[in-house]
């Protein structure tokens, strides 16, 4: 079993149309997901309140039998987001949706540095407030980092990130794609773009790596739906070291959370 820390993003998910809450954010989905594989032993890091949304967010990580030691339960509020579908799926969030509450607060002590470099793989996002410390700690660690960059624009000045990242998704587009070949020959980092609907494309030491998209019956909800997909990739890469095998395993992880409301 590989030993895998998601952190720092965990919330609640609020559906204001349907009246329904399901724990997320993106360490708890990608942390599901890993879970799912049956290939990992999967922790949480980061910060939870003491409010209804945290009895929400410890009892979907059990159910998931998810390591939650790391994840601290503070004085103040749980990050919560409201989540709008339109009709035929999509999620989109209006301004004043997402509240960050005791999550923005989270910082890597030294303590949990030293836990962190017992995994085999980190997982966290760009939009992190802890970004900069995994950085850091990354080089040293022997962990493998995969960090999501969501659906930023690309830009130059990421290239300081990459000896630090070893794994990078992207929510893109094709003409990000071009970009991120040119990388993948001046950095060891595997760059993978989701595609929605048009799949998915990989690139490492400047081979292009291609996997269709798993068609769907009927799309209920995207939320979380590249979390899914980078949480079956991680356990499947660092499990054969298989960029195609992992892509694949990718896909069809996304493909199952496309078809009910919540991320995992």
């Amino acid at each position: 079993m590989k030993k895998i820390l998601c952190l720092s993003c965990t919330c609640v998910d609020v559906f204001p149309e349907k009246g329904t809450a399901e724990a997320g954010g993106n360490a708890l989905n990608v942390a599901a997901n890993c879970v799912k594989t049956g290939k990992a032993e999967v922790y949480l890091m980061g910060n939870i309140g003491n409010d209804s949304h945290a009895e929400e967010i410890k009892k979907k990580t059990d159910s998931y039998k998810i390591n939650r030691d790391k994840l601290y339960e503070v004085e103040g509020e749980s990050a919560s987001n409201k989540v709008y579908l339109t009709a035929d799926g999509d999620r989109y969030f209006p301004d004043g949706s997402w509240t960050s509450g005791v999550y923005a607060g989270f910082k890597i002590s030294k303590e949990d540095e030293l836990f962190m470099k017992q995994m085999d793989a980190v997982a966290s996002t760009f939009n992190d407030s802890v970004f900069p410390q995994l950085l850091e700690i990354s080089p040293s660690s022997g962990f493998l980092l995969s960090m999501d960059f969501m659906e930023h624009k690309p830009k130059e000045e990421w290239r300081e990130f990459f000896p630090a990242v070893n794994l990078f998704f992207i929510s893109g587009k094709p003409e990000d794609l071009p970009l991120l070949k040119q990388w993948s020959l001046e950095f060891p980092t595997l760059f993978v773009a989701t595609l929605g609907e048009n799949g998915s494309i990989a690139y490492k030491n400047g081979e292009e790596y291609k996997c269709e998209a798993v068609n769907v019956a009927e799309v209920v909800d995207t939320t979380g739906c590249g979390d899914s997909y980078q949480g079956a990739f991680i356990v499947d890469y660092l499990h054969s070291s298989d960029v195609e095998s992992a892509m694949r395993a990718g896909s069809q992880a996304a493909a199952t959370t496309l078809s009910f409301v919540g991320a995992c």
